[in-house]
């Protein structure tokens, strides 16, 4: 499995996918200048934050890793379309856990990288160190509720291409912020329980505003069926699919 991780990693080394993945955040890095100069605090509500903590999970991080799962297929469809791996009796599934895994190492890294823009950013619009313990452990916690797009985006790129990949997740992003994440139903789409987590931990509305004390998104309880749902999820998505997924590469 050492030797797929490598082989993995080595094909996306360099290339514009983990350009783009790495680069996303840092764009987050124009809301300090934006907000330093627009947005006024309200009360305990650091409204950057706010503004990170909602369009991170709501656009930037599944369009961001769509479009990376997608030029990551493409890369290997402009290499031979997995002939190299399949002539030389190579496993596909382990081709296609590899993939997983190396996603979730530059992920992880984004994820680091977040966190020091929420925080940075922070300190510029308004000069106050904001509670790191929260933003590392709202940044976590959205990042293990974003797993199962992994798979899920790698097998649309693999049948439908980039473009379709993109407009699911825009598409299940804009459904999951009205009809799923402010209710008991946000745990059945991984774009509601991006959503839901920051409203627990930090008061952020899935809307990106601030939650009116008392109301019951702000009940953290429902963070353990966020992470239990979205594992879940994860392991069950990379098992099926890694099936779709070497039926559609042997076709």
């Amino acid at each position: 499995m050492t030797g797929y991780l490598k082989a993995e990693r080595l094909k996306m080394k360099g290339s514009i996918s983990i350009r783009l993945l790495l680069f996303i955040p840092l764009c987050f890095w124009l809301f300090a200048i934006y907000t330093s100069l627009f947005v006024t605090k309200s009360g305990n509500f650091n409204a950057y934050l706010g503004l990170i903590f909602n369009l991170w999970p709501l656009v930037f991080l599944p369009i961001g890793q769509a479009i990376t799962c997608s030029l990551n297929i493409s890369l290997e469809k402009k290499g031979g379309n997995y002939k190299s791996i399949t002539s030389n009796n190579l496993s596909l599934s382990k081709t296609w856990y590899s993939k997983i895994i190396n996603m979730l190492g530059y992920q992880l890294l984004s994820s680091i990288i977040i966190i020091v823009i929420a925080v940075g950013g922070s300190l510029f619009t308004f000069n106050e160190m904001p509670n790191v313990l929260s933003i590392i452990y709202t940044t976590f916690l959205i990042t293990l509720a974003f797993l199962p797009l992994i798979p899920f985006n790698l097998v649309i790129s693999q049948y439908f291409g980039t473009i379709i990949t993109v407009i699911t997740n825009l598409l299940g992003a804009l459904i999951s912020v009205t009809l799923l994440a402010p209710y008991s139903t946000f745990w059945l789409a991984p774009w509601g329980n991006m959503l839901r987590i920051p409203a627990a931990t930090m008061g952020i509305h899935p809307n990106g505003t601030q939650i009116e004390p008392g109301s019951p998104l702000l009940d953290s309880s429902i963070l353990g069926i966020s992470i239990a749902s979205s594992i879940l999820y994860f392991i069950l998505l990379s098992i099926v699919f890694a099936v779709v997924f070497k039926k559609k590469v042997m076709k």
